[in-house]
């Protein structure tokens, strides 16, 4: 999922996301709007942010080109496997 998608499903403002990343709010914008890339571990740190719904894959494929780069073993099994990724079988809540 896109982060703008993320950031609608979970009625989240663009600022309450900011500051959770430790950003800007104009920083998050120019990500969704695709002006700026998230790159390397920020790509990593903010999809930990949406609990792995939005994969560092999504946010900077050039960084992490296969769809299950940068996700905990437990995701990528997870998302290897076909299962629906929610909080009913999150490894983590």
């Amino acid at each position: 999922m896109k982060l703008n998608e993320f950031l609608k499903k979970s009625n989240m403002r663009q600022a309450d996301f900011a500051v959770l990343a430790g950003v800007s709010q104009a920083r998050v914008s120019r990500a969704v709007a695709g002006i700026q890339p998230v790159r390397g571990r920020i790509a990593r740190k903010w999809a930990e942010i949406t609990n792995w719904q939005v994969t560092p894959h999504e946010l900077c494929p050039e960084d992490y080109p296969n769809p299950t780069d940068g996700l905990p073993p437990e995701i990528q099994f997870t998302i290897l496997n076909g299962e629906q990724l929610n909080h009913e079988n999150h490894p983590n809540d």
